[in-house]
């Protein structure tokens, strides 16, 4: 039989992808390398081409979710069609995560790096939301003294409470969760907070 030759990127998104499906059905700890290249039907050698390590592989497949999730804040960030509040919802609320990634970071024995993934996706939105909130306030539409602190405590208190891997809420139950957030929000940036 031939063998089948793929293109570099191609392949290793391959690997991402039997990696990712791997560690939300296992969890990072009890998936080995070689589970991973059988599961792609390649060999471990296939494997430390494009990756030294697991662990490597999993800072690839966070960083892979990050600059999608960038990329969606980044055009909403710049479509002049959306007032400001409407852009503090879009990022603050965004659309779900990719199941198999939301499966990835809340299995059980990956906690850790459902944690760091959660870090740099704060840390990441935290410029956008804080320039929104800055602009918005001197354009009048909101009154935020603080926009940077404003937009890490937001997105601070938004991306844990509504993660149902760490808040086991029904759908019914985050629906209304959901809805009572967005009520605050409001009320922390519409609201006059300018006091100290």
């Amino acid at each position: 039989m031939a063998r089948i030759t793929k293109n570099p990127e191609e392949r290793k998104a391959e690997i991402m992808d039997a990696a990712l499906e791997l560690f939300a059905s296992k969890g990072f700890e009890h998936t080995a390398v070689s589970d991973i290249v059988k599961k792609v039907g390649v060999a471990q050698g296939t494997f430390y081409y494009y990756f030294k390590t697991k662990e490597e592989i999993m800072v690839a497949l966070i960083n892979r979710s990050l600059v999608e999730h960038e990329t969606t804040i980044k055009a909403i960030d710049q479509d002049a069609n959306l007032s400001p509040f409407e852009k503090v919802n879009a990022i603050l609320f965004p659309k779900p995560i990719h199941q198999k990634v939301g499966d990835f970071l809340h299995h059980e024995n990956n906690a850790w790096i459902h944690q760091k993934f959660l870090v740099q996706k704060i840390n990441e939105m935290t410029p956008y939301l804080s320039r929104i909130l800055a602009e918005g306030t001197k354009a009048g539409a909101f009154k935020v003294k603080h926009p940077q602190e404003t937009a890490q405590f937001l997105l601070t208190a938004v991306n844990f409470m509504l993660d149902q891997g760490i808040f086991a809420w029904d759908d019914m139950n985050l629906v209304e969760k959901k809805r009572a957030v967005k009520q605050i929000v409001e009320n922390i940036v519409l609201k006059d907070n300018t006091s100290e």
